[in-house]
């Protein structure tokens, strides 16, 4: 099992993923994070649980509708039904963002980051978890 999360709001957008500043839990090896990046390395095979939170808001000088979408991705690649979306349709408004996810690591090593799409946004309370259950 392996945790981090991001203390400060951070900014997101279109492509980039979401940086965890802060690692927390660690139980046993196979699961590595560099505090302060986006990347999950996993080093031992086996069937995990991914899961994620935070809250957003639209950024300023958005246009209107914004539709954020946050999506799981394995070594570059989206984790089918991995993801979690928000329309914004006002500048006041926020959202609760968050996917557990179960996914299976044949081949390691094998990276995971949460990746943004969509518009400019604000991130805050982010979370990520990751369990091995098999």
């Amino acid at each position: 099992m392996f945790s981090a999360y991001s203390t400060p709001p951070a900014s997101g957008s279109n492509n980039n993923p979401l940086e965890f500043d802060q690692n927390a839990e660690s139980v046993g090896t196979g699961i590595t994070h560099t505090a302060g990046s986006s990347d999950f390395t996993v080093t031992a095979p086996g069937l995990y649980t991914a899961a994620f939170h935070t809250n957003a808001a639209p950024a300023s000088g958005v246009n209107f509708p914004l539709t954020v979408t946050l999506l799981l991705q394995q070594n570059g690649t989206a984790v089918p039904g991995a993801a979690a979306q928000h329309t914004f349709h006002t500048s006041a408004d926020n959202a609760t963002l968050s996917f557990s996810f179960p996914l299976q690591i044949s081949s390691t090593p094998s990276v995971l980051r949460v990746m943004a799409q969509g518009g400019n946004f604000l991130y805050s309370a982010a979370s990520f978890s990751l369990y091995k259950i098999g």
